[in-house]
């Protein structure tokens, strides 16, 4: 799995990799390797599930930075605040909740494709 991939998925969750990153990249992606390989019982981890990996070390990996204390501002508060048309009105929350959305958003990422990983996964006896 390509660590240019997966730095490309962390710049679209709006984290820019920064040098130093890397060591701790390589490491969660060992392990998210391991978590794969052991959950589905397999040696490998197939190429089909490339994109469940990328998401999962993504997840991992910005899940610790903040748990340090290395995460500084990631940007997931809501685009538009409010939207009107004719007399129906939507207004998402000005005072949404930051860290609760970021650990939906981790979470998601780090467990969101049991479903992917169940088709993969073989009996041991």
């Amino acid at each position: 799995m390509e660590l240019d991939k997966i730095k490309l998925r962390l710049k679209s969750l709006g984290y820019e990799v920064v040098e130093g990153d890397e060591l701790a990249l390589n490491f969660v992606m060992s392990k998210v390797e391991q978590h794969i390989k052991h959950y589905c019982n397999i040696d490998v981890v197939p190429e089909c599930l490339e994109y469940v990996f990328i998401d999962m070390v993504a997840g991992e990996f910005l899940q610790s930075k903040k748990s340090t204390g290395q995460l500084s501002a990631l940007q997931i508060e809501p685009i538009v605040k409010k939207i009107q048309d004719g007399d129906t009105t939507v207004e998402f929350s000005a005072t949404a909740d930051i860290d609760t959305m970021f650990n939906q958003l981790t979470d998601k990422l780090i467990h969101g494709y049991e479903q992917d990983l169940l088709r993969h996964r073989k009996l041991v006896w």
